[in-house]
């Protein structure tokens, strides 16, 4: 079955990049120049980033702030990561990101900039004047992220947003909301590891203040989340995933990402109230040690993952395929941890509801160096192993790109050096 799902897999990419080389692309080039040249006929204004400290900074009184401002919900804080002496570093020269050193976890900002239209693809908010606000969309910005905004023609080439115009009367047909809403949905597809660590508690902070609040439509897994948290009925809003007017806007630099990249202390109020709507009691049979999984859809495949696992077991740590789990028996499972060894991914995020001091393998590919769980697990008190597996050349350039590798890439892990590390790890238990 394995072998059957990667060469399905490998036919699907194949077949959509035969698509778009033989069909997409070659018709986006024919449209696009008919589509700059309509819109230039139409009125617009230059597109340019604008910055929050145009916002007066206002103290937080527990509610969202008044329009034309912004509020600290709470400050920076300070999370320290020591390299464990197990661990095996990237030769990468980012390898610094796992070694001794301090971070600062940015507070959780509040920001109301005014009406703005949402755009359900690229997520960025830009106000009818053509200014995008920053804090609305995940990394810094690219022109490409505004391709999929059809009222956005170019004036101009130019490497950032700079000859971009927006013609805002292309948009008069977008629904509109009204009233203040908390915006709590970031764009794309949804990843388990930032809805969990940058939604999440924003939500949470949604339903203490008792914010109204906007999001696209949810996945199922989503919403068992979110059921989880106590909003008020019709406290959260689900509009379709689409272009929106929306007249009053809260936007939170956790839209950003940053909550995830570098994870907050006062996030583990959120968490932990969470795992304490799980009876843990009824879970006593999950296993305390266990080997988390990828599933075989996703890139980054182990070559030899059952041979890991076979060998993971000898020491009594049990395979588990987290999507196989619902959500209350993935909090389970990690809050009853002892020991998680994990590939590197989105799931590394349910270490949130591990207990203080739980050991975590995390194996990822060399080069990789996205160091977000690093910070998670210090935040979290966990005692952290990271293991980089160096890679074959053939490996290397399979890679690709280290923030999108290719469906394709596949590596082998050193089965015997996980092994020792578990053991060491294991050593003082029974």
């Amino acid at each position: 079955m394995t072998g059957d799902a990667s060469a399905w897999k490998k036919f699907r990419h194949a077949l959509s990049r035969a698509t778009r080389q033989a069909i997409r692309e070659p018709l986006r080039k024919i449209r696009e120049p008919a589509r700059q040249s309509l819109l230039k006929l139409v009125p617009g204004f230059p597109v340019v980033i604008q910055s929050v400290e145009t916002l007066p900074l206002v103290p937080y009184e527990g509610a969202l702030p008044p329009q034309g401002a912004r509020c600290l919900v709470y400050d920076d804080a300070p999370v320290a990561i020591r390299a464990h002496p197990l661990s095996r570093n990237s030769s990468d020269t980012e390898s610094f990101h796992y070694s001794d050193h301090t971070m600062v976890s940015p507070g959780l900002t509040l920001e109301s900039p005014g009406p703005h239209f949402w755009f359900a693809r690229s997520g960025a908010m830009i106000s009818p004047q053509g200014k995008i606000w920053p804090h609305s969309f995940m990394a810094p910005f690219r022109r490409d992220r505004l391709r999929t905004v059809k009222c956005i023609g170019v004036a101009h080439d130019g490497p950032d947003e700079k000859g971009l115009v927006f013609h805002p009367s292309l948009l008069m047909g977008a629904p509109r909301v009204s009233g203040p809403h908390l915006l709590a949905a970031q764009p794309g597809s949804p990843n388990f590891g930032h809805f969990l660590l940058d939604i999440v508690p924003l939500m949470a902070l949604g339903r203490e203040i008792g914010a109204p609040m906007l999001s696209w439509p949810l996945r199922d897994w989503q919403r068992g989340i979110v059921a989880r948290l106590g909003l008020k009925p019709g406290q959260l809003r689900e509009i379709p995933a689409k272009n929106h007017f929306v007249a009053q806007p809260v936007v939170s630099n956790r839209m950003a990402g940053l909550g995830a990249h570098i994870a907050h202390p006062q996030a583990k109020k959120t968490f932990d109230a969470i795992r304490a709507t799980v009876d843990l009691a009824a879970y006593d049979h999950l296993p305390r040690r266990f080997f988390l999984m990828r599933g075989m859809k996703h890139g980054r495949a182990l070559k030899n993952r059952a041979e890991l696992a076979e060998a993971l077991a000898s020491h009594g740590v049990v395979s588990v395929q987290p999507e196989m789990l619902g959500f209350e028996e993935q909090v389970a499972l990690f809050a009853r941890a002892e020991l998680a060894v994990a590939e590197f991914g989105a799931a590394m995020a349910n270490v949130v509801f591990c207990p203080p001091g739980a050991k975590v393998v995390e194996i990822i590919s060399e080069g990789q160096h996205d160091p977000w769980s690093a910070h998670l697990c210090a935040m979290l008190g966990l005692e952290h192993v990271v293991h980089f597996q160096k890679l074959t050349e053939e490996e290397q350039i399979s890679r690709g790109d280290r923030f999108a590798p290719s469906p394709d890439f596949a590596y082998r892990v050193d089965v015997g050096a996980i092994a020792a590390i578990v053991d060491q790890l294991t050593a003082d238990r029974v």
